[in-house]
């Protein structure tokens, strides 16, 4: 983007983020605690203890939720067993770009690579082996700058919902100047 090249080197995840699994079951969880607890899925449930303190990526490791990537989390949380983190060395690689890279690209990865039985799942040798494009760090602060308006413009009514309307305002006066303007003989 922008007409520039920048020079990208590939590692393995294994290579930029700590990776791991958790060790509760979903019947730990409770609807009502102190810290979240992410399952294999969407829905957050809570515990009253947690085993992390950091910023971390969660994926399924096995179940509908297989190769998704649900959330983003800084700070205490706990996580189910069969649900993996992903810590990024953010020295190497920010937490938001692998964040999106993700995002963009695992569930396809997985779907090509996973052990599949009635179950797609993933195992830990695939993730630590998954390709993840490391730009330097300030083309990375760029592509999150900009990935992360967008993201706010898609899922924040009170940010999209006006740009939306300014953007059909402009698309309606538009078509209206086009379609209510004649050739006068």
């Amino acid at each position: 983007m922008g007409g520039q090249e920048v020079s990208v080197e590939w590692k393995k995840l294994g290579e930029v983020a700590d990776l791991g699994t958790g060790s509760h079951n979903t019947q730990d969880g409770l609807s009502e605690g102190k810290y979240p607890f992410y399952t294999r899925g969407s829905e957050i449930l809570y515990l009253n203890d947690y085993d992390y303190d950091e910023t971390a990526i969660i994926t399924a490791g096995d179940g509908a939720g297989v190769g998704k990537v649900f959330h983003f989390v800084q700070g205490k949380y706990a996580l189910h067993q069969r649900a993996y983190r992903i810590v990024p060395n953010e020295k190497i690689v920010l937490a938001r770009f692998i964040y999106y890279y993700i995002g963009a690209t695992f569930y396809n990865y997985i779907m090509k690579s996973s052990v599949s039985s009635s179950v797609v799942s993933i195992r830990k040798p695939m993730m630590v082996n998954y390709p993840i494009p490391v730009p330097p760090l300030e083309e990375q602060e760029r592509i999150v700058s900009i990935l992360d308006r967008f993201d706010t413009l898609t899922t924040d009514i009170t940010a999209g919902l006006p740009a939306e309307i300014e953007a059909r305002r402009k698309q309606y006066e538009y078509y209206r100047d086009r379609l209510l303007t004649f050739q006068r003989k």
